[in-house]
């Protein structure tokens, strides 16, 4: 099983061809439900299996980086074993009825790493997702490819229309559900450029992730500790700035964008959703530059732990 990662930046001002809310809410729910029954590998009920993939990553100008694997062995939605094998990443994790186990001295998986898995395993959003957002029918045109993609819209304020992609948006062929491609808030595409059958799931054999730089690996946990966000500016460590853009700037837009951020026991952001943003432009240009941003884990007793946090981007004349 292929899977390429390219770090690039992407061109977020997409063009809309044709957009159109669904009058039937009901029915989009029910085939982003279909879309998750026919695609998901950890629901109760299926024999037990075993993946492996094949990762190749890459760099800059499509240079490639490193290679490794990553294998599930599944048993149950609650009993399962994951190995992780790259030059820069090895370790084993294991669950069970006692919890989560993982090789000794070992950090959490690197958010990308458990990105692949899932886009494998389980590619759809969880019904806590869906639930907390409302669904938006886009009609894009892709090429000479007609698509249906629904985006999760979340309600911000000033926002009636928000640009696709800005949301997390999962976009299928007409009147179908298998998953072509999906956006993640704006500075991720997932590609599934071959689907196959197991166990009458459609399961992608070959993805290609283009991506800024960070990217969205797991919904944000409830559970982690939350940490103020000046608290949290302070441990930044590297990351590119935001670029103020042309059209707000053309039409002297300014204000501030908010997110809500879980950042890893490696320093990474993990999760960002958009909390309040003047203008989907600004919210685009931070969600690039956030999305490259870097920081010292926060340590309780010495030891990293993953924290909750707000981050703010301001854009101002001047």
């Amino acid at each position: 099983m292929g899977i390429r990662r390219v770090i690039q930046a992407l061109a977020l001002c997409l063009t809309l061809f044709s957009a159109a809310h669904a009058d039937d809410n009901a029915a989009l729910i029910e085939r982003l439900h279909q879309a998750e029954a026919s695609s998901s590998l950890d629901t109760a009920g299926l024999r037990q299996w075993h993946l492996k993939l094949d990762v190749q990553l890459f760099g800059e100008k499509d240079k490639q980086t490193e290679q490794g694997t990553i294998e599930e062995w599944w048993t149950s939605p609650t009993s399962f074993q994951v190995a992780y094998t790259f030059p820069s990443y090895t370790a084993t994790e294991i669950r069970s009825d006692k919890g989560l186990s993982r090789t000794k001295s070992s950090s959490s998986p690197p958010s990308l790493f458990k990105l692949l898995l899932s886009q494998v395993v389980h590619p759809m959003p969880s019904t806590e997702e869906m639930q907390d957002s409302s669904r938006d029918l886009r009609k894009e045109n892709f090429g000479k490819v007609a698509l249906d993609c629904i985006m999760l819209d979340q309600k911000i304020k000033n926002i009636s229309h928000p640009p696709l992609g800005l949301f997390p948006t999962y976009c299928f062929d007409p009147s179908k559900i298998s998953l072509r491609f999906s956006y993640d808030f704006g500075s991720q595409v997932i590609f599934r450029n071959a689907i196959g059958t197991f166990q009458n799931r459609n399961v992608a054999t070959n993805l290609t992730v283009k991506e800024s730089d960070q990217i969205k690996a797991t919904p944000i946990d409830k559970s982690a500790t939350g940490v103020a966000a000046g608290v949290m500016a302070g441990h930044k460590l590297t990351g590119e700035n935001p670029i103020y853009p042309v059209s707000a700037r053309r039409n002297h837009v300014s204000g501030t964008v908010i997110f809500v951020a879980t950042i890893g026991t490696d320093g990474h952001i993990h999760s960002l959703r958009i909390a309040s943003t003047p203008d989907p432009d600004l919210a685009i240009a931070a969600l690039v530059a956030v999305r490259t941003w870097t920081y010292t884990p926060y340590l309780i007793n010495g030891e990293p732990i993953e924290v909750k946090t707000q981050i703010t981007v301001n854009f101002k004349f001047g």
